[in-house]
């Protein structure tokens, strides 16, 4: 079977030089190619596209000193369906966005750094010009540049804090899609399948773990809770023995960034007492 981009595999790597081995760990590798980059970059180009064979061991060659090569056991090799892959990618995409998102805050950070510095020369200049009048004038001119500097900083927060807003807004749904269609095959008693969801479980984790380190969270209603607009979006209100405006079902989960709600979460809610 032939390796390809966004396979799941699980492997062993041994070191050698000459004849000689070099000091391995006896540690399973569980990698996504061209993924997750937990390979280096000349061995996952390696891989690519080689069959593997009935020993299930392929030897790599350093291209720097041919006497260097690794002995690569694949222990486990799952292909990666073409449907999954598209999703793969996305995420990938989307990830370049945040890094070119960063990169402009960054750039905003400098041009502010800069506006300052220009700002306090230009003012030193300024107070060396000025005599009594500079002391009343100065006065209403650092008010100005307090007030503005709050205003620039809370912009720059702002911007900060809700520079992935559209990025959750469009990935929401086919990471919805992506859990229910994790959460449907459980139950289907077929080991490669298993193995493949087992994989993507680990997946799903990394991009909860992501989203986390962005301050992206959910929003998980609970049966009982009481409604909250802010965070709930009513899907239809029902005739139930349930209080007034007490959760009764819940349809789809919902998500924040930084405390803003992005998607609320889709509920059903009491009218109150059913007469």
């Amino acid at each position: 079977m032939k390796i390809n981009n966004y396979d799941y595999l699980e492997l062993k790597i041994k070191e050698f030089h000459g004849k000689k081995e070099i000091e391995n760990k006896d540690e399973i590798i569980k990698t996504y190619i061209k993924f997750d980059n937990k390979l280096d970059k000349h061995l996952e180009d390696f891989l690519i596209d080689k069959e593997i064979p009935e020993n299930k061991k392929l030897i790599y060659y350093s291209s720097k000193d041919k006497k260097n090569r690794n002995e690569i056991e694949i222990i486990n090799h799952v292909p990666t369906p073409e449907q999954y892959i598209s999703f793969l990618k996305t995420i990938i995409e989307k990830n370049k966005i945040i890094d070119e998102e960063e990169k402009i805050i960054d750039n905003l950070n400098l041009k502010i750094d800069q506006l300052k510095i220009k700002s306090s020369v230009m003012e030193q200049e300024f107070k060396s010009q000025v005599t009594e009048l500079q002391k009343k004038a100065q006065e209403k001119i650092n008010e100005h540049k307090q007030k503005n500097n709050e205003h620039l900083e809370k912009q720059l927060k702002e911007s900060k804090d809700y520079a992935l807003q559209k990025f959750l807004e469009e990935l929401i749904l086919p990471l919805n899609n992506f859990e229910l269609a994790i959460n449907s095959a459980k139950n289907i008693e077929n080991n490669i399948v298993q193995n493949f969801i087992k994989g993507f479980k680990m997946l799903y984790g990394q991009i909860e773990q992501v989203l986390y380190d962005f301050k992206i969270a959910k929003i998980i209603p609970k049966v009982g809770d009481l409604y909250d607009p802010n965070i709930h979006q009513n899907f239809a209100l029902v005739d139930s023995n349930e209080p007034k405006d007490t959760i009764i079902e819940v349809k789809n989960i919902g998500y924040k960034l930084n405390n803003r709600t992005i998607k609320p979460a889709l509920v059903i809610v009491s009218k109150g007492t059913n007469n």
